[in-house]
C-alpha cells in the first residue's frame, strides 16, 4: 500500500520531534564545557559539512534568490539557537522547553498577520488543546519563575516561529536541499563571527563533549532540518508547528528514561491533551500536498 505524501511528511516531522526532545539535557550538559555561541557555531559547521556531503555537484544551482532565502532562514534559526543556548545558562531545561514551545501558537498568528493565511476550525482547536497540554506538562508553579534566560528564550520562540513560517513558503519554489545547505553554511559563518565578537570562545574537549556535539550537529541539526525541509513541501506551517508540540512530550519521556523521573497525573493529562490536539487537527485534512498560495509568496 502506497503511503500518501502528506502522511509521510507528518511521520517525518514526528521523528524530528523525537530527536529534538532528547537534546535539551545534552545542550545543558555541553554548555558546561564550551562558550555558548561557539557551541552553536560548532553545531552549524558540522551540520553544513554533513549536508554538503549529501548533495555533491548541486552547488552550481544556488542562485541569488536561494542565497537570500537561505540567509533569511539562517538568521531566524541562528538567532533562535543562540538565544536558546544563552538562555539555558540562566534557566532550567524544562523552562526552556516550555517557553520554546510557545512558537507553536505563534506560527498561525504570524501567518495570519503577515499573509492573511487562515487555519481551519479543527486546526485552531487542536492548537488550543496542545497549548493547554504544554502548560500542564511543563509549567511547575513551585519551580517556574521568570529569569533573564526566560526572556531570551521567549525571543527565541518568535524566531523559531518565523523559521517554520518562512521555510514553508520558500520550499514551494526553491529546492529544499539548496536552502538547507545555504542556511547551515551561513549560520556557521555568522555564528563564528559572533563568537569572536561577543564572547571569549573556549571549549574543553573530551569524549563526552565529542558525543554531545556530534549528536547535535549530525542528528539534531543536519538530519532534522533536511527532513523538515522535505516535509514542509507537503505539510503547511501551522500543522508543522502543531506536530512540533510533541517535542516537550518526548523531552519528558527522555527525562523519565534517562533520569528516572516519573510522570505526575498533571503531566499525563498534558501529554494526552497534546495528542488529542494533533488528532483533532487531522479531521478533514486533505491528502493532497500542501501548496502556499502563490500570490502570497514574497517576491525574490
Amino acid at each position: 500500500m502506497k503511503i500518501p505524501k502528506l502522511l509521510q511528511a507528518e511521520l517525518a516531522l514526528i521523528f524530528i520531534t523525537i530527536i529534538w526532545g532528547s537534546t535539551f539535557t545534552i545542550i545543558a550538559e555541553g554548555l558546561k564545557q564550551v562558550s555558548p555561541i561557539f557551541f552553536v557555531a560548532l553545531r552549524f559547521w558540522i551540520a553544513a559539512g554533513v549536508v554538503a556531503a549529501l548533495m555533491p555537484g548541486r552547488y552550481r544551482k544556488i542562485n541569488r534568490k536561494t542565497l537570500l532565502q537561505g540567509c533569511v532562514l539562517s538568521v531566524a534559526l541562528l538567532g533562535g539557537f543562540v538565544l536558546q543556548t544563552l538562555g539555558l545558562r540562566d534557566t532550567s531545561p524544562s523552562n526552556s522547553a516550555f517557553i520554546t514551545s510557545l512558537c507553536i501558537p505563534l506560527v498561525p498568528l504570524l501567518g495570519f498577520l503577515m499573509y492573511r493565511q487562515k487555519s481551519s476550525y479543527h486546526t485552531i482547536s487542536g492548537i488550543v488543546l496542545a497549548a493547554l497540554g504544554m502548560v500542564l506538562l511543563l509549567a511547575d508553579k513551585s519551580d517556574f519563575s521568570l529569569q533573564s534566560g526566560d526572556f531570551l528564550t521567549l525571543i527565541c520562540a518568535f524566531l523559531f516561529a518565523f523559521h517554520i513560517l518562512f521555510l514553508g513558503i520558500f520550499v514551494q519554489k526553491t529546492d529544499y536541499r539548496l536552502l538547507i545547505f545555504v542556511k547551515m553554511a551561513c549560520g556557521a559563518i555568522l555564528c563564528s563571527i559572533m563568537a569572536v565578537v561577543l564572547e571569549t570562545p573556549y571549549v574543553v574537549w573530551d569524549a563526552s563533549f565529542t558525543f554531545y556535539i556530534l549528536v547535535l550537529g549530525v542528528a539534531a541539526t543536519a538530519a532534522a532540518f533536511w527532513i523538515q525541509g522535505w516535509a514542509q513541501q507537503y505539510s503547511n506551517p501551522t500543522h508543522t508547528a502543531l506536530i512540533f508540540s510533541l517535542e516537550p512530550v518526548f523531552a519528558t519521556i527522555f527525562a523519565f528514561w534517562i533520569l528516572n523521573q516519573g510522570w505526575t497525573v498533571k503531566e499525563w493529562v498534558g501529554g494526552i491533551l497534546i495528542l488529542a490536539g494533533i488528532l483533532i487537527s487531522e479531521i478533514r485534512r486533505t491528502r493532497k500536498p500542501y501548496a502556499f498560495q502563490k500570490s502570497r509568496i514574497p517576491a525574490g
